[in-house]
């Protein structure tokens, strides 16, 4: 897309690096390198920074590019709800095995083997959507939101920032509850279900 070369021809022009442009719109250097490379799109804030940077209008910075913006917005919302998709259908297709595997009374391995195999894609989805997430910078819920409906996700609102400051340690803490409580709920499960079996 155009606006995507116009940054950083603009940049290129004022012999500013992408750290240097990044603390003049007050974002990381990781999202205007996203800007230079089409996978992200500067909000409204941050292309009214731009244009008072690089001395031009907004209209000659996004000029021919707002329906690609708009389709390129569409197109990731869409991928994103079928990745959350597909993880939904796998991790409750991995639960209703594990339970019908307990109810059936079958060897550990028989339950195992398949709930893996099924765990595999809502994890790799799961993955996925992360990744979608932390590339668009999408840190808070009402980021995420926007996205989904194909509106401006304002990821350099206060909110979004601060949310992103600790993205890192909450995924890490969350992994670390998810199997925890994953292990205890799959550890209490079978003590009820084999009460009641056995």
């Amino acid at each position: 897309m155009e606006l995507a070369k116009r940054i950083k021809e603009h940049r290129e022009r004022l012999g500013m690096s992408q750290g240097e442009l990044a603390k003049a719109v007050f974002v990381t250097r990781n999202t205007i390198s996203n800007w230079e490379t089409d996978r992200t799109y500067p909000d409204v804030q941050s292309l009214l920074l731009l244009s008072n940077i690089f001395g031009v209008s907004i209209d000659a910075l996004v000029r021919e590019d707002s329906p690609e913006m708009r389709e390129a917005l569409a197109a990731g919302s869409k991928r994103m709800r079928r990745l959350g998709i597909v993880m939904t259908a796998f991790g409750l297709a991995c639960l209703a095995w594990v339970i019908a595997g307990i109810i059936m009374d079958l060897d550990v391995p028989c339950i195992v083997m398949p709930a893996v195999v099924l765990f595999a894609p809502a994890s790799v989805a799961a993955f996925r959507v992360d990744k979608m997430r932390h590339d668009n910078q999408l840190y808070a819920y009402q980021s995420v939101e926007a996205y989904l409906a194909g509106e401006d996700p304002d990821v350099n609102s206060r909110f979004n920032q601060r949310a992103g400051e600790h993205w890192v340690a909450r995924r890490i803490a969350l992994t670390v509850l998810m199997i925890i409580v994953g292990l205890c709920c799959g550890w209490g499960a079978a003590g009820i279900v084999l009460r009641f079996v056995g």
